[in-house]
């Protein structure tokens, strides 16, 4: 996010993908009303991303058998860019993964 002061605009950059199909966006924000509309759409999406990562946690728990806390924890190590933790040995339980087959569909 830049201001450009000789057109009196927020300049929103954003970057999608990796190199080397990485593209490169930029949104101007002329006005106090664009930038609420714009504030509005992003919370918007945020709060359906938030409902769709609880969704796809729940069935991970319920339909693939993994423990709540392990997967959180695993979500965790993930998002610190930090941690050397293999992501499978924070989701075993007792050292051995969790088998979905023994476990029951009953839906959503």
């Amino acid at each position: 996010m830049t201001f450009d002061q000789e057109r009196g605009q927020l300049v929103l950059m954003m970057t999608f993908g990796v190199q080397p199909r990485q593209r490169v966006t930029s949104d101007l924000i002329p006005s106090a009303e664009v930038a609420a509309v714009q504030i509005a759409l992003n919370r918007h999406e945020a709060r359906m991303r938030a409902r769709l990562a609880d969704a796809i946690a729940e069935a991970t728990t319920r339909f693939l058998g993994a423990d709540p806390q392990r997967l959180e924890a695993a979500v965790d190590a993930l998002s610190d860019p930090t941690s050397a933790v293999p992501i499978d040995s924070i989701l075993r339980v007792n050292g051995a993964p969790t088998d979905p087959r023994q476990m029951r569909p009953t839906g959503i």
